[in-house]
């Protein structure tokens, strides 16, 4: 008996050993099946082994792993709208097969195209059916669930495309040649790509339907890092999700480069596209038929392309491929690619599992410029498990502390989607050249042109453009600037400058410093800071001390005489901390001294006597709320990315009479709400409304006293054609209105069109009063409104009309310039106005 045991032992080991043997013995046969003219991946396609049952499906990149089987000889690769392929394979072994896979050409008798004649929407089958799709956008959207998280793979890459040989082999570049070796040939052909910059992201994402609501947790970040003295990483960041933002089919507009398209599902989208029906395929999956669809004028910000439509009752979209070409109004691009895919839910909704962005920037349509690709992978949809309230607190966006901190391992582990050779080189050169001196040395030049600073370390001199400037009061002006840098310290900042005028032989300085509270660098968001400032200087009426005082050397060209300035000493605190979805809460304290100067005297009403001097001390707090805000930032500077969401900013100030020789008391309570509205094809509008009022009698200085520019350069919130300390008033409303069609009219003109010039116009609305305590003929105690040398007046109260200002222009000459006509509405009996004029601006847009 202990013979049979010990022998059925002995048997069942060896049955047990090759059952084992045999199954890690099994070959697996694993790799990508692609599109055979754009190299993406194939999401779905249908991986089989011939002869048997077993087969696998690609995931949303078309990658696929399966286990062979000793019967198999051959394995089949088939997909939706592609001809199959049929590869021998060998079953002894482990393979690799990728495979490329061509559209298919066949058309069933179901497909209907439009003919060569005229087309028309009216009793076309592919309208009708874009139709269906637009009337179910909303079954088949995200937002139509409660509740959505999901898994997120971002990668983004930025590179330069066709480099220079002046360039590479130029004696600054000559240390570090061995980066422009790292080009990648294959990704667009034909045109050799040097990968400057890539991030990958790894995130869980939160979506909530009432309250609406959203929320990303980035788990994983790595990204390529330049020296942070002269290059701003953040703002990089924040520049290429400004440049590659989500793209949803189903939006009305899809924004591209900060621009909006009409998308091909908009509820308009008939009225600006041309529909075919090319194919209908039937398949495992369901029936599906293929739209093609291109612009009624390929000049408008339109796209074109292919949507392959359900025909399961939700008439949802399994697959998408847009793009846009040169001759779209955009600058610097030559053409956008988009690629979408979408994966079949339990629920029988396709939900997104894969887009691919790609643009190709040009020089004046060349093929020399840059190449942007944003790339990413959805997966992990969880649709029923509800999400607590606390999950979207806080900001919208939060990268975990140890985001940063993850291996290669976990990486080559956790990315959905390998990288090219190019791209893993680009990790490594971009650290080694952070180290090398030859390429420090041409950020440092590339930083002066760039930024107009000198970097010296701990500080940096400059911006040179504020270096030398004239005005009617000090005539050449002299002005020495800097500032200090994160090397000097991440948490305190301080900046400084003194200024010389020739011709009123007067010193000027300024100093500032900021200290940060919450451990961050200082004005870093979310910003908890201190800030001080001290200086003396000299100012037209109405405008703000600050560092940048207006005194650049393109504002000194100007129209109309500067005859009314004001030497002031200024003292300022601020105590400046932010909160969830950018609510910015700053306190202040403020104290002042104004000393008139050139043709501006300070005389009382009641016995004509000159003031020297008026003294100010106040509080004040500012509200500043911004929802779902982007900015480049630049130690306390900051400059908006505007978006469709708008901004309100709350102010209140209190006079303190008595307090540090202040001399009087007053509220004054300001409200200022800005937004853009995205207008499709007829372009945007940026408007802008405010109102104010000051409680207590103040003189004329105290007054609402509008900004003034005669500059023939455009300054924003500028009144380009009044007078300085035209108008004075207690209590106003402002309106200013900027539309931007974006050439949609130029564009539908043979010639013009091919200049991509852009029409714009704008209406400028200022209406107040001055009330009876706060006007020399009813209380003595204010100043004597100014008047000119003859005793003419030329300050004026705002009533009974409101002062308006209208033009009209064009941008985007040469893809920089924009000039505009600007007409003066009213009040035109006011001594030296000028009813209209020229002014211009230079500004790079796509």
């Amino acid at each position: 008996m202990r013979i049979r045991f010990a022998a059925l032992k002995e048997m069942l080991t060896l049955v047990g050993t090759i059952a084992f043997s045999s199954l890690f013995a099994q070959s697996i046969i694993k790799g990508r099946v692609v599109d055979a003219v754009s190299g993406e991946g194939i999401a779905s396609a249908t991986v089989l082994l011939l002869h048997t049952t077993h087969g696998t499906s690609t995931d949303s990149l078309g990658n696929y792993t399966l286990t062979s089987e000793r019967a198999a000889t051959h394995i089949r690769f088939s997909a939706l709208g592609y001809e199959t392929v049929t590869k021998p394979i060998d079953t002894s072994r482990s393979q690799i097969i990728d495979v490329e896979l061509e559209e298919g050409l066949q058309t069933l008798d179901e497909v209907v195209i439009q003919g060569k004649g005229r087309y028309r929407n009216r009793n076309n089958p592919a309208v009708a059916l874009i139709g269906k799709v637009i009337e179910h956008k909303h079954v088949n959207r995200l937002t139509r669930f409660d509740y959505v998280s999901f898994g997120a793979y971002e990668k983004i890459m930025m590179a330069v495309s066709d480099v220079p040989k002046f360039v590479t082999n130029s004696a600054l570049a000559k240390g570090y040649r061995y980066v422009f070796e790292n080009v990648d040939t294959i990704l667009v052909p034909g045109r050799p790509l040097l990968p400057i910059y890539l991030e990958e992201n790894l995130s869980k994402r939160y979506l909530r339907l009432q309250p609406k609501a959203a929320k990303t947790i980035i788990t994983a970040n790595k990204k390529t890092q330049l020296d942070q003295r002269y290059v701003n990483n953040e703002n990089i960041e924040s520049y290429f999700r400004f440049i590659h933002t989500d793209v949803d089919i189903y939006e009305n507009n899809i924004l591209i480069l900060n621009k909006p398209f009409l998308s091909p599902t908009a509820d308009a989208a008939p009225l600006f596209y041309k529909f075919f029906i090319t194919d209908t395929i039937s398949n495992a999956e369901g029936q599906f038929v293929e739209l093609t669809f291109v612009p009624r004028n390929e000049t408008d910000r339109l796209f074109s392309g292919k949507l392959q439509v359900t025909l399961d009752g939700n008439y949802g979209i399994r697959r998408a491929d847009i793009w846009i070409d040169h001759r779209a109004n955009l600058n610097w691009v030559n053409d956008v690619n988009i690629a979408l895919r979408f994966s079949r839910h339990g629920n029988g909704i396709y939900f997104p599992a894969y887009s691919d962005v790609k643009i190709n920037f040009g020089l004046f349509e060349s093929e020399r410029g840059a190449f942007g690709q944003r790339t990413l992978v959805f997966s992990d949809y969880d649709i029923k498990t509800p999400i607590p309230g606390s999950a979207f607190n806080g900001q919208q966006w939060v990268k975990l502390e140890d985001a940063d901190q993850q291996t290669d391992t976990y990486w080559e582990r956790e990315r959905p989607v390998q990288l090219t050779e190019a791209e893993e080189k680009t990790y490594v050169n971009l650290d080694s050249l952070r180290h090398n001196r030859s390429f420090k040395r041409s950020l440092k030049l590339g930083y002066l042109l760039a930024q107009g600073y000198v970097n010296a370390g701990p500080v940096e001199f400059g911006p040179f453009e504020y270096t030398y400037s004239f005005n009617d009061l000090e005539g050449s002006r002299i002005r020495l600037s800097g500032r200090t840098t994160r090397q000097f310290s991440e948490k305190l900042y301080a900046e400084a400058y003194a200024a010389y005028g020739v011709r009123d032989d007067r010193l000027k300085f300024f100093g500032g410093a900021a200290y940060s509270l919450n451990g961050r660098r200082v004005g870093e968001y979310p910003s908890h800071y201190v800030h001080v400032m001290y200086q003396q200087d000299a100012r037209e009426p109405g405008q703000q001390m600050a560092y940048r005082n207006g005194d650049s050397f393109i504002g000194s060209f100007r129209s109309g005489k500067q005859d009314k300035w004001s030497y002031y000493e200024a003292f300022k605190l601020n105590h400046v901390i932010e909160f969830a979805n950018h609510v910015m809460l700053q306190t202040s304290f403020a104290s002042q001294r104004q000393d008139p100067a050139a043709q501006l005297y300070f005389i009382t009403a009641a016995d004509r006597d000159t003031i020297r001097s008026l003294r100010t001390a106040e509080l004040g707090i500012d509200l500043r709320w911004a929802p779902n805000e982007e900015f480049f930032q630049r130690n306390l500077e900051r400059s908006p990315i505007i978006n469709e969401y708008p901004v309100f900013n709350l102010r209140y100030n209190m006079g303190l009479k008595g307090f540090l020789g202040g001399e009087y008391n007053y509220h004054t309570l300001r409200l200022d709400v800005s937004k853009r509205v995205f207008l499709s094809q007829l372009g945007l509008a940026d408007i802008n409304l405010g109102t104010g009022y000051i409680f207590g009698a103040v003189p004329f200085p105290l007054l609402d006293i509008p900004y003034a520019s005669r500059t023939y350069a455009l300054a924003q919130g500028s009144y380009a054609l009044m007078n300085d300390l035209e108008f004075v008033s207690d209590r106003y409303i402002k309106l200013n209105i900027e539309y931007r069609l974006h050439g949609f009219i130029l564009n539908k003109i043979p010639l013009l069109k091919k200049l991509k010039i852009r029409e714009l116009a704008g209406f400028k609305l200022l209406y107040g009063d001055v009330r009876p305590e706060n006007r020399p003929t009813h209380n003595p105690m204010t100043y004597l409104l100014p008047t000119d040398a003859l005793g003419n007046p030329t300050t004026f109260m705002l009533a009974r009309r409101p002062y308006m200002e209208v033009s009209a222009g064009v941008e985007n000459i040469l893809n920089v310039l924009r000039v505009e006509y600007v007409r003066r509405l009213s009040y035109l009996n006011h001594p030296d106005v000028d009813r209209g004029g020229i002014r211009f601006s230079v500004k790079v847009d796509f």
